[in-house]
């Protein structure tokens, strides 16, 4: 059976007990934070199936490649480790990215690494499996992960141990991703860039939601058109010349800010915007030139809305 890898979203279905957010957590060494995550952890209810926590195109179009391939789907958590998207988990809000007040390192008070957070979290988490388990429990099946550069890392150390007979099997996707990938798997990455959103009709997109657009084009128009069993230099080739006469977009720069400078450009423009989440965007992007990923967006917004009130 096939297996997708794809990272976690910001944005989750439900509510979230505050006790489930990393900006709850005392803070302290990374070990101790650590500890205390874990314990709420594990004494957390299992109340939702991880498949149905996770919002976003990202999400989704992971999910419909594990779909049409019948492949086993399995997701990057920094709260979580790597759950299997059939089982039971908690709600929860914590992120190693930074400009979330749910940002782990917030709560640490020595300097540390995502990494170092990954190696104490995947260990002691009660809900996750370690990559390599993922290699070793599908010895024989293509491994498809589709993964932001952030959780690229934070699973490298697992990644520097995969055996050349391991690496036959996988294939990476994401913008530029082999410049982060250990070098005996560089040829292992899918050579997808923003042509892509010129290969045909509902592959266009964000960049946040590129790598799994990528691996879906990769399900439908390469292993579902007779190449399953082709090898990674005959899938990087028929990649190639899937894109070979398709133009490179030129993506506007943009200012990147956190989460409380975007609220208040939210807030500053809501008349403006007249209280639209898709009118304050392009407000946001096109006019002010300010970059927002738009699960980030929608979460922000809420925020705002939520001591504004509802558009008029």
């Amino acid at each position: 059976m096939p297996v997708v890898i794809t990272n976690c979203t910001n944005r989750k279905r439900g509510i979230i007990a505050d006790v489930l957010s990393a900006i709850s957590l005392d803070q302290g060494s990374i070990d101790a934070v650590a500890k205390q995550w874990i314990d709420r952890l594990r004494n957390a209810p299992a109340n939702k199936i991880a498949r149905d926590v996770y919002c976003g195109r990202s999400f989704r179009e992971a999910e419909s490649s594990a779909l049409a391939l019948n492949a086993s789907l399995y997701i990057v958590s920094a709260g979580l480790g790597i759950v299997e998207s059939n089982r039971r988990v908690p709600n929860y809000n914590l992120t190693v990215t930074s400009g979330s007040s749910n940002t782990i390192s917030n709560r640490i008070i020595a300097a540390t690494t995502p990494q170092s957070w990954w190696s104490l979290i995947s260990q002691g988490t009660p809900f996750g499996i370690s990559f390599l388990d993922i290699l070793s429990k599908y010895p024989e099946d293509i491994v498809l992960i589709a993964l932001s550069r952030p959780y690229v890392e934070l699973i490298r150390e697992e990644l520097l141990q995969v055996t050349p007979e391991q690496s036959a099997r996988l294939r990476f996707f994401g913008k530029n991703l082999e410049q982060f990938l250990p070098v005996s798997l560089a040829r292992s990455w899918m050579p997808y860039d923003d042509r892509l959103d010129y290969a045909g009709k509902g592959y266009s997109g964000t960049q946040t939601d590129l790598a799994q657009r990528a691996l879906r084009h990769f399900v439908r128009e390469v292993l579902l058109n007779g190449h399953n069993n082709a090898c990674s230099t005959t899938h990087r080739s028929l990649v190639l010349a899937s894109l070979a006469n398709l133009r490179v977009r030129e993506t506007p720069k943009r200012m990147r800010l956190d989460d409380e400078g975007i609220g208040a450009a939210i807030r500053n423009n809501w008349v403006r915007g007249k209280g639209h989440s898709s009118e304050l965007l392009r407000i946001l992007r096109r006019d002010l030139g300010i970059a927002c990923e738009q699960s980030r967006f929608q979460m922000i917004y809420h925020t705002v809305k939520n001591t504004i009130g509802a558009p008029k």
